[in-house]
């Protein structure tokens, strides 16, 4: 039988999770743990091909991942964090690292960053290096490419392997995990109660993927300053994009067919993009459209139109979630926590009053 090594608490309930060692190993194959460790660390020694592979087989069959710091730190924390990113180009996730890193230092930890370039197989094997590395948590922003079901397999190969993580920004819809995310719903809401305070009545949406939970949620914040407004939502008028600039860029096309005086992009990336398709078509932001957009990273104020924008804390919650995570391996017994920070709306050029 496999021993657990270690224990994790996902809400009131503690789980014990099976991680198999080389004695397990030796059982299933008949031989001695010293046979198996140095078939296993291709050691030199007298040990037939067959052997060998016998020991891999094995191994690969119980789901055997070495820890390569083991026998110098057993037992010991390495004040090491892993931090997984989705895109580092994006300013973002720039600040968001920042605010982890800034909180690590503060309390003598360290951050290795793994940068995804939101692939989740890219995920995958990140979660497995750092666990290989030893650290003792992650803290992690999935992929955008992830379905949900992709999202809870990432959160469920942390727990194969033991491993205390803290989810950022995106939350995977699983119970019994610290999450530390922005109120998107909040967001959605001041976004578009502002565009129609402004007097604008058909307002284009160009959203992030729809699979994604903070999507879901800034789009029913819309929707709520509608029904408060009295106005219909009309469904029509969104535009599903990728948070990539590209796809801002690539949605002009879309908004310029449809009736619309107002665009309300989920995010400021794809807002430039917007910026980029209507200047190449001699469009001018906000004559011609008002735009605004969701996460205000700083290159927001010195465009040459300055970009309204609802703000993410990002740096607030890259080191909020630093803290979360250090107290999580400090205190294994402290219950699974969602925090909520308050986006905040920062009024600049690019919307108008409607005419």
């Amino acid at each position: 039988m496999i021993k657990a090594n270690k224990s994790f608490y996902l809400g009131k309930i503690q789980v014990m999770i099976m991680r198999p060692t080389m004695k397990d190993i030796a059982q299933k194959t008949g031989l001695s743990v010293t046979t198996v460790s140095l078939a296993l660390n291709n050691k030199p020694a007298n040990i037939p091909p067959r052997t060998r592979e016998l020991v891999l087989n094995a191994a690969r069959e119980l789901g055997y991942r070495p820890n390569k710091l083991a026998a110098g730190l057993r037992g010991k924390c390495t004040n090491t964090l892993g931090l997984i990113l989705p895109d580092i180009r994006n300013v973002f996730f720039s600040s968001l690292c920042k605010g982890a890193e800034d909180a690590c230092r503060e309390m003598g930890w360290n951050v290795i960053l793994c940068n995804t370039s939101d692939s989740h197989r890219r995920d995958m094997e990140y979660i497995q290096i750092l666990a290989d590395r030893s650290v003792d948590g992650i803290l992690y922003c999935i992929s955008s490419d992830s379905t949900l079901l992709q999202a809870q397999e990432s959160c469920k190969l942390l727990g194969s392997l033991s491993m205390p993580f803290v989810l950022l920004d995106r939350d995977a819809g699983i119970a019994g995990c610290d999450l530390v995310l922005t109120d998107h719903r909040q967001g959605g809401f001041l976004g578009a109660r502002h565009l129609l305070f402004l007097g604008h009545r058909h307002i284009a949406l160009v959203t992030g993927p729809s699979h994604l939970n903070g999507c879901k949620q800034r789009l029913d914040g819309v929707k709520r300053a509608y029904e408060d407004a009295g106005i219909v939502f009309d469904p029509a008028l969104v535009y599903e994009g990728n948070f990539r600039l590209e796809s801002g860029e690539a949605s002009v096309d879309f908004l310029l067919n449809k009736k619309i005086s107002a665009v309300f992009a989920f995010n400021d990336m794809m807002a430039y993009g917007i910026y980029k398709g209507l200047r190449r078509r001699g469009l001018r932001v906000p004559r011609d459209l008002s735009v605004i957009g969701y996460d205000d990273v700083f290159p927001s104020d010195i465009v040459g139109v300055p970009l309204t924008s609802v703000r993410q804390p990002v740096y607030e919650m890259g080191k909020a979630g630093a803290r979360r995570m250090i107290s999580r391996i400090q205190q294994p017994q402290i219950l699974c926590e969602t925090k909520l920070l308050s986006p905040v709306l920062v009024l600049r050029e690019s919307t108008a009053p409607f005419k």
